[in-house]
């Protein structure tokens, strides 16, 4: 299967991360290490030179009357040297004649090669190395052969571990990296998995099966965006078939006063016809006001489209609930008192929301409107106002009928009309108030109670993302 460009990106990330990761660790080794490590390399070096001197020293100088050529026991001596240090060993006189070696033939021509380098001055010696189908070293040890002679021991490392440790260390390196390189192939996969699921998913919604749902696992933050991933789809599910339906009812509440246009023109092209002028005053009445009827259901249905797609409110300013609703219930007065209605208020003045204030008085209007209108001549109707530590709750009830609990849940849809109101208004208002409190993080609810029907508002005192800020 083809990586995609994703997965190569990721891998590619990682492994740069990791050459940089390992380059300032060899470094830090390097500019660490190194120093002290030729500190006791140095040290080591030249306390066995030191003692090999002596001790071949003190072989020479226990057979003094034995010439250095026929002593054995100097003889053996470099040749366990030999054996020990695995090299090959000769000594040679002032003049660098070779007096004993501890193998057969002539010195190796490799001396010359290696004797060019520079050399490492260890005191009182000096070692020359060379890198060539392997690290050879080569060390002459001054030694008194003799009385004021001074010769010298040879030893010569075909194959010897180098002096500087980070060459080792950087290839340890070079194969931890290869190995954590090989690693990283099952990560990338994972996520980039993970994030071919979210694509799939996201190709069968555009396609149009707007039920289907990411099933991504996890607590990071690719399962994270899985779970957005899946509101996102809900909410666009939600106002996918919302606008269907809204469509749908759209059509059929325009059809009504269209026809009824249609049927005014007709009946007022007759009239006229017949010129019975006087007759026509009605028809374009009629029209005039089917006319209205559609500019203020196609005003709600503007607004309602509007909250449809913004979240939150467009203004944000501190209110006073209780002077917004007496506000509202002045204007209402008139159309209270040619019923007769009996309004009972508690609404405390030391209580404030932030919100958008316009939005608000529709979304009150609405409601304070429609108690308004469906309580009967001298009914009642009550406002109240009520505040705890984290809420507050705003009732309207006013005495009516009872309401079927099939109406209850659907009082709050767009169009939806209970039989008793369904000669009066869109059946948007209610929608749009929902809508607007929903908007100010509130809720609302209705429910039936022993004074009639009661609508309860919710709101918090805080909004969440104001408690994290």
């Amino acid at each position: 299967m083809k990586p995609g460009k994703l997965y190569i990106k990721i891998f590619l990330s990682f492994v740069l991360v990791l050459i940089v990761t390992e380059i300032l660790v060899f470094g830090l080794f390097y500019f660490s290490s190194r120093r002290s490590f030729r500190s006791r390399f140095q040290h080591y070096v030249s306390s066995q030179a030191l003692i090999v001197k002596e001790l071949l020293e003190e072989k020479i100088k226990s057979e003094p009357q034995t010439r250095l050529a026929e002593n054995e026991s100097v003889k053996d001596f470099i040749l366990r040297l030999s054996e020990i240090y695995g090299a090959k060993i000769w000594l040679a006189d002032p003049d660098e004649k070779a007096l004993f070696r501890s193998f057969p033939g002539n010195i190796p021509d490799n001396i010359a090669v290696i004797s060019k380098k520079q050399a490492e001055d260890f005191g009182n010696l000096k070692m020359h190395r060379h890198f060539k189908k392997g690290w050879m070293s080569y060390i002459a040890i001054p030694v008194e052969i003799g009385k004021g002679e001074i010769g010298s021991l040879h030893v010569f490392f075909e194959k010897m571990q180098p002096a500087h440790p980070e060459g080792g260390f950087g290839l340890g390196l070079v194969g931890i990296g290869f190995v954590i390189a090989l690693l990283i192939i099952p990560v990338s996969r994972i996520i980039t998995n993970r994030i071919k699921k979210l694509r799939h998913s996201a190709l069968r919604i555009a396609e149009g099966d707007l039920s289907h749902r990411v099933t991504i696992k996890g607590n990071d933050e690719i399962g994270e965006l899985g779970r957005s991933f899946n509101r996102m789809a809900n909410r666009l599910e939600r106002m996918i078939r919302g606008g269907r339906e809204l469509t749908a009812n759209i059509s059929h509440e325009l059809r009504s006063p269209l026809a009824r246009i249609r049927i005014a023109e007709q009946l007022l092209r007759e009239r006229w016809e017949r010129g019975d002028h006087k007759a026509c005053d009605k028809h374009l009445d009629s029209i005039r006001e089917d006319i209205e009827e559609l500019d203020r259901l196609i005003g709600s249905i503007l607004v309602l489209s509007k909250l449809d797609i913004q979240e939150t409110p467009r203004k944000r300013e501190r209110i006073n609930p209780a002077d917004l609703i007496n506000e509202l219930l002045e204007r209402l007065k008139p159309a209270m008192s040619r019923k007769g209605l009996h309004l009972v208020t508690d609404l405390p003045l030391n209580h404030a929301l932030f919100g958008d204030r316009d939005a608000l008085r529709t979304a009150l209007s609405n409601i304070l409107e429609n108690a308004v209108k469906f309580t009967p001549e001298k009914g009642n109707v009550a406002v109240k106002m009520q505040s705890d530590q984290d809420s507050l709750r705003i009732s309207v009830t006013n005495s009516s009928d009872l309401v079927s609990k099939q109406d209850l849940t659907k009082i709050f849809e767009p169009f939806y009309r209970t039989e008793r109101a369904h000669a009066h208004g869109s059946g948007l208002g209610l929608a749009i108030t929902k809508k607007i409190i929903e908007q100010h993080r509130g809720s609302i609810e209705a429910s039936n109670s022993a004074e009639g029907l009661s609508i309860q508002i919710t709101f918090p005192h805080v909004y969440p993302r104001e408690r994290n800020g």
